[in-house]
């Protein structure tokens, strides 16, 4: 997915295609806010030798865990977010949020059958968002920001009792970027737009990057 194209051209068509004469809204200082949308994540692959050996029989010697390499996959799932902004002036605010993506992650080592895995990942991020109109009714505006994340699942995945994960990859950096717009429909209310990519490692021993595409719409609550 070209997440280096998309991203910019929803930003040029909010400038384009949102009039700019709408009714003056004078900025709020802080806003709530509950995001919804879908979560579309890039698969990954490394080589692996896995913790513990494969399971055997208990009165016979195991054999020793060879290396294999490995393959990830993501599903799709719903991305939801929760957070606030403050703006500290018109076209200026920071951001604080969290949000999960319940979607299963699952490992396979060449030629065997793909193991379950992680089942969430939890982010939380901090953003400076920079409005690109602060007075009009549509309010465009561009962000970035740094965050931690961390995949995690059941202990008793398949992939975890084979030894290829942890039940918990812990904490680990991440970053995001996006845009979106804001419909103020009211002085207090407002409808959000909003497309951003989460950028971190690939969760265990996949080798990588992962990008996590997020489009979203949500509702925003704004008070003086």
């Amino acid at each position: 997915m070209r997440t280096g194209r998309i991203i910019p051209s929803l930003i040029l068509f909010l400038l384009l295609v949102f009039p700019w004469a709408f009714a003056q809204s004078p900025a709020p200082g802080l806003e709530v806010f509950l995001e919804g949308g879908g979560s579309f994540s890039n698969s990954g692959s490394g080589t692996e030798t896995p913790v513990t050996p494969l399971v055997c029989p208990l009165p016979l010697p195991c054999p020793l865990p060879l290396s294999v390499r490995m393959t990830s996959s993501f599903s799709e799932r719903i991305h939801p977010t929760a957070g606030a902004r403050y703006r500290f002036t018109r076209h200026n605010a920071l951001e604080a949020s969290y949000s999960y993506s319940p979607y299963h992650f699952a490992a396979q080592p060449t030629g065997q059958s793909a193991l379950a895995g992680y089942n969430r990942d939890d982010l939380v991020s901090f953003n400076y968002v920079r409005y690109l109109s602060a007075k009009a009714r549509v309010q465009p505006f561009v962000t970035a920001g740094l965050g931690m994340d961390r995949f995690s699942g059941p202990a008793n995945a398949p992939a975890v009792l084979n030894g290829f994960v942890s039940a918990d990859n812990g904490w680990q950096l991440a970053w995001n970027y996006g845009g979106g717009a804001d419909l103020v429909l009211e002085r207090n209310f407002a409808l959000r737009l909003e497309l951003r990519d989460y950028i971190t490692g690939q969760p265990s021993i996949i080798t990588g990057t992962s990008h996590n595409v997020v489009p979203s719409v949500g509702v925003v609550f704004r008070f003086k």
